[in-house]
């Protein structure tokens, strides 16, 4: 490649993070009409934990995925409200057409005398050019496998050091 292919590639990729991101700075003012693409691709991978621990959020299933916007905006209304009041967003990574949002989700206790949960939750939103999602996906992740890989990783740095 060239130079200037590698500039205008660069120059692509700037662009279109700034459009995400003014997306995202935008998000509460948007439907979902004007959010989702025709054919967006909708997954929430709550697993086992996330049926058990968060509440209504979780009631919607641990694994599911759905095509279409009109599926996905049925799905994101089931959803949405708990979403939004138990969502508290700390790191957004924009890369071109791709942003994820890692959190931690609060649910709402079921009884007040429950403990409150905090879950780690990340949302990955491919945007077109278009600037419509066309594919999303709500995860409550398990940090453990992050934590080991990282401990493991320090562990065999410190082994070389030594």
């Amino acid at each position: 490649m060239t130079d200037v292919t590698h500039r205008m590639e660069a120059e692509d990729l700037a662009d279109a993070r700034e459009m995400v991101q003014m997306i995202l700075r935008d998000w509460e003012w948007l439907t979902w009409n004007e959010l989702l693409a025709d054919n967006v691709v909708l997954s929430l991978r709550l697993g086992a934990a996330g049926m058990n621990q968060a509440g209504s959020f979780g009631a919607v299933g641990g694994n599911v995925q759905v095509t279409g916007r009109d599926e996905a905006k049925r799905l994101l209304h089931d959803i949405y409200g708990d979403l939004r009041s138990g969502l508290s967003v700390t790191t957004e990574i924009v890369s071109g057409y791709d942003a994820a949002l890692l959190g931690t989700f609060v649910p709402r206790p079921m009884n007040e005398n429950a403990e409150a949960l905090f879950l780690p939750v990340v949302l990955y939103m491919a945007f077109g050019e278009d600037g419509k999602i066309e594919q999303m996906t709500i995860a409550l992740a398990d940090l453990n496998p992050l934590i080991e890989a990282v401990r493991a990783a320090a562990r065999g740095s410190a082994a070389e050091a030594g």
